[in-house]
C-alpha cells in the first residue's frame, strides 16, 4: 500500500479536530487494506514530545504497519489568485504521500498563486485546499471535492457551508471564496472571485 499522510493543526500544545482525522485515517486503512483497528490519536500523539507554543503542522506518515510523526512550524501561504486547470482522470480520494499528478497541475499555475482543478466539468479543489464560495451571504463548497477534508467536514456538520455542484461557468454567481484545510480555519481571508482565471 502507498504511504498516506495526515496533517493536523497543533496550536499552543493543543491538537485540533482529532475526531475527524481519526475517522479519515480509519476509513483509509479500512478501505485500502482491510484494517479495522480503531485509531485513538490523542493518546498516540501525546506519546511524542511536541511544541507547547506556536503554530505547527503535525504530519503523520503512515500505512497499515507504521506511523511516523513530525512537527513542522507552520506559516500560511499567501494565496490571492487561482488558475483553472483541467484533469478528468485525477483521483485523490485518499490523502497519499505521492502527489505527482497534483504537483504537475500546480506547475501550470503560471502567474497565479495556485491552481483550481476541474474534473469532468466540475470544480474540485486547489492543490492543497478545499474551497468555499460565497453567494448572497451563504457559503458553498464543491460536491465534487477531490479530497473531502476534515475542516470541510466539520463546517458541513455545523451547517456553516453546503455542498453544491459548481462548474466554472457558475463562478460568476458567487462574490468571493476562501480556502480551507486542516491548518486553515473558516476565518481566513475572503478573496474576490474575479481572482480566479482561465
Amino acid at each position: 500500500m502507498s504511504l498516506l499522510i495526515e496533517s493536523i493543526k497543533l496550536l499552543d500544545g493543543k491538537f485540533y479536530n482529532l475526531s475527524y482525522h481519526e475517522q479519515r485515517m480509519h476509513r483509509s486503512l479500512q478501505m485500502l487494506c482491510g484494517d479495522d483497528e480503531p485509531i485513538e490519536l490523542e493518546g498516540f500523539l501525546n506519546r511524542f514530545k511536541h511544541p507547547q507554543s506556536g503554530l505547527y503542522k503535525c504530519r503523520i506518515e503512515y500505512d497499515e504497519k507504521s506511523k511516523d510523526v513530525e512537527f513542522v512550524p507552520y506559516q500560511p501561504k499567501t494565496i490571492q489568485s487561482l488558475r483553472i486547470v483541467e484533469h478528468d482522470r485525477i483521483n485523490y480520494e485518499f490523502k497519499y504521500k505521492d502527489r505527482k499528478t497534483i504537483d504537475r497541475l500546480f506547475d501550470l499555475r503560471r502567474d497565479c498563486d495556485d491552481v483550481l482543478i476541474v474534473k469532468r466539468g466540475y470544480i474540485t479543489d486547489t492543490s492543497y485546499c478545499n474551497i468555499v464560495f460565497k453567494r448572497n451571504g451563504k457559503w458553498y463548497t464543491p460536491w465534487s471535492a477531490l479530497l473531502k477534508g476534515t475542516q470541510r467536514q466539520n463546517l458541513l456538520e455545523r451547517n456553516l457551508i453546503r455542498e453544491e455542484d459548481i462548474a466554472p461557468e457558475d463562478l460568476s454567481s458567487f462574490q468571493s471564496f476562501k480556502l480551507i484545510n486542516a491548518m486553515l480555519e473558516f476565518d481566513g481571508p475572503e478573496i474576490d472571485v474575479s481572482n480566479i482565471v482561465l
